[in-house]
């Protein structure tokens, strides 16, 4: 299983430098495998350079494939992650016409940039009923399978659309029932109520990606956690942290892997 860093774009530190090339040599120097870039205008990294998939066409994407073999970092994912300020101006279904139509855009350019992998979430936006999220979802999967690019919903956050939690959302994909639309899996625990390798019992052949924060050997137990994965899933584990915390994280995570995966 590859490692990856949850990023955006960042300031360049030279005069005419890609916004995304910083982050790449950053990855590259740490010792990642790869990044997951966020769809956001105005990311939390660095809020004057977001990365926006309706700019990312023709030349642009043929420009960020080139960046990242030349630093030899693969996009393990992308992920949409303007839905938080989107829905806290829309935060029902009435009004996202223009947020399905910049979803639907995701996915194109996911398909574009030959990534297979789209994290989605729709913020804090709350559905009016069962099947209008399903409605909504059978759409985006719809979309998703046209352009060969597979959907994972960001497993703790479908509580935020009052529709239950992560047995719900099993329950909703498998309704949906599409080979494009899985779970995104990021357990909270200690936060939460079940621990990670529970949550990945649950989730399944449903999981289509995993996130974590900072490696955390006291709460969490990853002898657990990886023989579960391994049942299910063997792509990318993206850390979801501090850039200054990437380097410990990272060599715990694989000395955990050398231990319990290998």
């Amino acid at each position: 299983m590859k490692i990856g860093l949850m990023v955006s774009f960042s300031r360049p530190s030279k005069s005419g430098e890609h916004p995304f090339e910083p982050t790449l040599r950053f990855a590259s120097d740490a010792g990642l495998d790869g990044v997951e870039l966020c769809f956001d205008p105005k990311p939390p990294y660095d809020h004057h350079y977001g990365a926006w998939s309706e700019d990312m066409k023709g030349e642009e994407s043929k420009k960020i494939a080139e960046l990242c073999k030349s630093h030899g970092i693969e996009i393990a994912s992308l992920c949409s992650d303007w839905p938080w300020g989107y829905s806290r101006y829309c935060p029902t279904f009435d009004h996202w016409s223009r947020g399905l139509e910049i979803l639907r855009q995701d996915i194109r350019a996911s398909s574009d940039l030959g990534v297979r992998v789209l994290l989605t979430h729709f913020g804090v936006t709350k559905a009016a009923s069962w099947d209008e999220a399903k409605g909504v979802l059978l759409k985006l999967s719809a979309e998703a399978e046209d352009n060969g690019v597979v959907l994972g919903f960001e497993g703790g956050l479908w509580a935020n659309t009052g529709l239950g939690g992560l047995r719900e959302l099993c329950k909703m994909v498998d309704e949906v029932g599409s080979d494009n639309l899985g779970v995104y899996e990021h357990c909270y625990w200690p936060r939460g109520d079940m621990r990670p390798h529970e949550e990945i019992e649950l989730v399944g052949k449903r999981i289509v990606g995993l996130h974590s924060g900072k490696i955390d050997a006291v709460n969490v137990d990853y002898e657990a956690m990886l023989k579960a994965l391994r049942h299910y899933y063997d792509r990318y584990w993206v850390l979801e942290i501090d850039r200054e915390d990437v380097r410990e994280s990272l060599s715990s995570l694989r000395a955990l892997m050398g231990k319990y995966w290998e």
